[in-house]
């Protein structure tokens, strides 16, 4: 589907003019070179648009820019995605934005010299997609939604003294397993011991979840697409189960009645990952623009699955919270 937003101004109306008139107008437009050439940007979606899209969509209308916008959703399909890139190369972008680490990673194995600005990934450095934040090394660059995994977790301890944490992710994502990583490595510092179950689609839900309920004392989810497509059923049985939950992912607070949100806005990813795009529109190499992370998060609790799970959510957390979801 493409979608087009065009601030490109029409000229049929002075037809007839004196010469004078074209003259002047050549010359305005020559001096304006965001209303001289329409940009064409490919949008790479791996789970269909979020508000990050939204975001970047928004900052760029406010450019003056003329931009036509492509946009693709891989549906989480590989084959989809390999499929799309495909695609772009035979009508070459002046730009690629791309959605996640696996979607990122994808698009750069074979795309070398069209510039690429990724959104939403959470271990950029790690997952080899870029060379450090200060230059990628490559024709990438980005926003990052890295948030750091000890205070997620501390939150969770305010809430309540867990001893034994579940995590859930998928063991195909490469981002996730860097999550997992990092969670495993903070048992020691923050006294508990991590239990992982590894759900790579629907059908692991009714086989791994059940043991749950017996064998941990709060979950944490962290940024992983496949979780937060299955986010309502595994929710479902999470709060069935009384088990307090942490997500990486707001969403999942308001929409899968996760408990308690620790986490970056998806809106303002969308946003910074524009202001780097336009950049590159100004010619700005993608290598020299250092990828970044946001520097505020914002806390979210769901009261209605406080109750439910019957959990009394400390003063102290209430008073940080962004959010409060009745």
């Amino acid at each position: 589907m493409i979608s087009l937003f065009s601030n490109r101004p029409s000229w049929n109306f002075f037809y007839g003019f004196l010469p004078g008139l074209w003259v002047l107008l050549f010359l305005i437009a020559s001096a304006a070179p965001a209303f001289s050439k329409q940009y064409r940007i490919a949008m790479i979606t791996w789970r269909g648009e979020t508000t990050a899209e939204k975001g970047f969509i928004h900052e760029l209308k406010n450019t003056g820019y003329d931009i036509a916008l492509a946009k693709y959703n891989a549906g989480q399909d590989v084959n989809r995605l390999q499929e799309i890139i495909t695609e772009i190369q035979k009508t070459p972008a002046d730009l690629i934005y791309v959605f996640g680490t696996t979607a990122t990673k994808a698009v750069l194995l074979r795309v070398k010299d069209t510039p690429i600005v990724f959104n939403v990934v959470t271990s950029p450095v790690e997952s080899g997609i870029i060379a450090s934040w200060e230059s990628s090394k490559n024709n990438a660059t980005g926003a990052s939604n890295k948030i750091s995994t000890e205070n997620q977790l501390k939150i969770l301890k305010k809430v309540i003294p867990y001893k034994t944490l579940g995590i859930i992710y998928n063991p195909k994502e490469q981002n996730s397993i860097i999550q997992r990583d990092i969670a495993k490595r903070l048992e020691n510092t923050l006294k508990f011991t991590l239990k992982e179950y590894l759900i790579s689609g629907e059908k692991d839900i009714p086989v791994l979840m059940p043991g749950m309920k017996a064998e941990i004392d709060a979950v944490f989810l962290p940024a992983d697409s496949m979780i937060i497509v299955l986010g309502k059923k595994i929710m479902e049985k999470i709060n069935a189960y009384k088990i307090p939950s942490l997500s990486s992912v707001g969403s999942m607070v308001s929409e899968d009645g996760v408990l308690l949100g620790f986490v970056p806005k998806y809106y303002e990813l969308g946003r910074i990952a524009a202001r780097k795009a336009i950049l590159i529109l100004n010619h700005k190499k993608p290598s020299d623009i250092p990828s970044s992370v946001l520097d505020h998060y914002h806390i979210s609790v769901n009261m209605k699955t406080a109750q439910e799970i019957g959990i009394q959510i400390p003063l102290s957390v209430l008073i940080m919270a962004n959010q409060i979801v009745r």
